[in-house]
């Protein structure tokens, strides 16, 4: 029997023939909790990303969203091999990298890079501009030496920044310049993906939409893959093809932005599109109800048995505490890992 993953690769084969740049199947991480005395020896773990599977094709961009501790940072980390994962494969460009040592990763290193979430403490405050940026191109080899600082510029101007700027230090720049700093250094190295873990969450308002804009010029520009995780689902609906939606550390909702957000399968799905404020409202369209979900998120040091939502789902039954619900492929590779689907769910207003 097919597992949920390619039951689901099966599914988006069908509308794309291409292989995925990145396959991620069954991906685990655990970290052990301690427990008793100083020297005892942990026996319980936290289940931070729990058999989690996706796939992203060259130049597409999947949005990773769920509340915070949900896992989605964890599996960042994890694709970029920062940490080494207890369980599953990351296959990337059919390669597994999952369980490779720092020597056979070096290689990969460059072509999967993460833009960090705060621009303030991501940055050497001792090292100017150019040489943050500089440093990878020689780790790598990218361009010889003589021809350093004129690449350096040249980054510096492809993200919008002054190529003069390049002996500054980060301090000298704003929130937004130094993000901008940092996707400059992830691009030095000319990768093919990119792993964006809230770029602009630590931002202004104002800011904000400037570097979603860059962001979005240098997918089409590039070509570049993105792995984009964040909290606010607007930012994701507008610049996300697909959409993985995760809690308590698995993937329990995937598609594509129209499927995701127009045809809702999951509760707890539709409990966070719920909460995304409805701008019709303002042009006197009668507001959605909001779904109020009971409880807290459980441990995830003692995640619930059988679906991990159940304790705070209103449509919860015997099924679902006995029977972990697998990840199910539907329609156009629309999958929801919930034993009794939404079938239909009203569209959320952009």
């Amino acid at each position: 029997m097919a597992s949920p993953l390619d039951q689901q690769a099966a599914a988006e084969t069908a509308h794309d023939p291409t292989p995925p740049l990145l396959e991620v199947s069954n991906l685990s991480m655990r970290f052990p909790a301690r427990g008793g005395g100083l020297l005892t020896r942990a026996k319980q773990y936290v289940h931070a990303v729990d058999e989690v599977s996706f796939t992203v094709r060259r130049g597409e961009t999947l949005g990773l969203v769920g509340e915070s501790g949900c896992g989605k940072t964890t599996t960042g980390r994890l694709l970029t091999r920062l940490l080494r994962p207890t369980g599953g494969q990351i296959r990337f460009e059919g390669t597994d990298i999952a369980q490779l040592n720092e020597r056979q990763l070096r290689r990969y290193r460059r072509e999967i890079q993460l833009v960090f979430q705060d621009p303030y403490s991501s940055l050497n405050p001792r090292h100017t501009v150019g040489t943050i940026i500089g440093t990878p191109l020689r780790v790598h080899g990218i361009v010889p030496r003589r021809q350093e600082l004129a690449h350096v510029q040249e980054l510096l101007e492809l993200v919008g920044l002054n190529p003069e700027h390049y002996n500054r230090y980060p301090h000298e720049f704003s929130g937004g310049q130094r993000q901008r700093i940092g996707i400059a250094r992830a691009l030095s190295v000319k990768p093919k993906i990119l792993i964006a873990d809230e770029p602009v969450s630590a931002l202004d308002v104002s800011i904000q939409a400037q570097v979603m804009n860059l962001l979005e010029e240098l997918r089409d520009q590039l070509g570049i893959a993105f792995v984009f995780i964040a909290h606010d689902l607007s930012v994701v609906r507008h610049f996300c093809d697909r959409i993985a939606v995760m809690y308590l550390g698995r993937v329990i909702e995937t598609g594509t932005r129209e499927d995701v957000y127009g045809a809702t399968r999951h509760p707890y799905t539709q409990a966070l599109l719920s909460a995304v404020p409805d701008l019709g409202v303002a042009r006197g369209a009668t507001p959605k109800p909001k779904i109020r979900l009971s409880g807290d998120v459980p441990s995830p040091i003692a995640p619930p048995s059988g679906c991990h939502f159940r304790t705070r789902c209103q449509h919860v039954q015997d099924l679902c505490a006995s029977s972990r619900p697998a990840l199910a492929a539907g329609p156009r590779g629309h999958a929801a890992a919930c034993h009794f689907p939404i079938e239909t769910s009203p569209v959320v207003g952009s």
